[in-house]
C-alpha cells in the first residue's frame, strides 16, 4: 500500500530458496544457524545481493536485522562480504568459486549453472527460521479505459484455475490454500504455506507497509553505512 494505491501480492515463498552454497567450497551440513556465517573460514567467501536495493538480498538482510540484531550484522560485515547488485553476476561468482555461500541468489539465476553440472545447492533452513517473501502483485489502474475487462482478468488470475496456471508457468507458490504448491519443492521453490503456520508467516513475513517502515527502512540504512561495494 502507498497512500491510496493498493497492490495484492498473490504469492508467498520461503526465503530459504534464496540462499545457496558451492559444495566444492563449503559443506552445507555444517550450517545450522546464521551464526555459522561468522566462521573465520568463510571470511571473504560469503556473498550477498546488495541489500541497499529492493530484492532478495535486502529481504534476507532485513530478516537478519530483525531476528539477529544489528550487532550480528556488524559482525557479518566484518567477514568481508562480497556485495553485488547484479543477481546474475552474483550467481556466476558462486558457480565459479569466487564465493562459497550466496545470500540472495535467485533460483532463476542459479538454475542454469546447476543444469551445467556445477555443485550449487540450497543451504539448509537455519534454526532461526526464514522469512516469508511476498512475490508478484496485481493492481488495477484508476480510470483505465476498460475497467470491467480488468476486473474479469483479475478475478480469473486470482481464481484457483488462474493460480494453478500461474504457478506452473512461473514456478511460484500461490497463497491460495486450495492450490497445490508442494510439487514446487523439486524446483527448489518452497511455498510459505507449505513451510510455516499462519502465525509463523505473520512473524517472519518481509513485506507489507508496516514491515517496510519498521524493519526494512532502518535495516537498509544500516546497510548503506557499513557495506562497501
Amino acid at each position: 500500500m502507498n497512500g491510496n494505491k493498493y497492490f495484492y501480492s498473490f504469492t508467498a515463498n520461503s526465503g530459504s530458496a534464496g540462499r545457496w552454497y558451492n559444495a566444492d567450497l563449503y559443506n552445507g551440513d555444517e550450517f545450522r544457524s546464521y551464526d555459522d556465517l561468522l566462521n573465520p573460514k568463510l571470511k571473504g567467501k560469503v556473498g550477498i545481493l546488495d541489500p541497499q536495493y529492493p530484492g532478495a538480498g535486502q529481504g534476507s538482510w532485513t530478516f537478519l536485522w530483525q531476528s539477529k540484531g544489528e550487532e550480528f550484522l556488524l559482525k557479518l560485515a566484518k567477514q568481508e562480504l562480497f556485495v553485488l547488485a547484479n543477481a546474475r553476476q552474483m550467481a556466476e561468482a558462486l558457480a565459479k568459486g569466487k564465493i562459497a555461500v550466496c545470500i540472495g541468489c535467485s533460483r532463476h539465476n542459479v538454475t542454469p549453472f546447476i543444469k551445467a553440472g556445477l555443485p550449487l545447492k540450497l543451504l539448509p533452513i537455519a534454526r532461526e527460521g526464514d522469512e516469508a517473501t511476498g512475490g508478484y502483485a496485481v493492481g488495477v489502474l484508476k480510470n483505465a479505459p476498460h475497467p470491467n475487462a480488468a476486473k474479469v482478468f483479475v478475478n480469473w488470475l486470482l481464481s484457483k484455475e488462474g493460480q494453478e496456471l500461474w504457478g506452473q508457468a512461473m514456478l511460484d507458490a500461490s497463497r491460495r490454500v486450495d492450490v497445490d504448491t508442494k510439487w514446487l519443492a523439486k524446483h527448489d521453490v518452497v511455498g510459505a504455506k507449505d513451510d510455516m503456520t499462519v502465525a509463523e508467516y505473520h512473524k517472519f513475513r518481509n513485506h507489507l507497509e508496516d514491515y517496510c517502515v519498521k524493519v526494512r527502512g532502518p535495516a537498509t540504512e544500516l546497510a548503506k553505512k557499513i557495506l562497501i561495494r
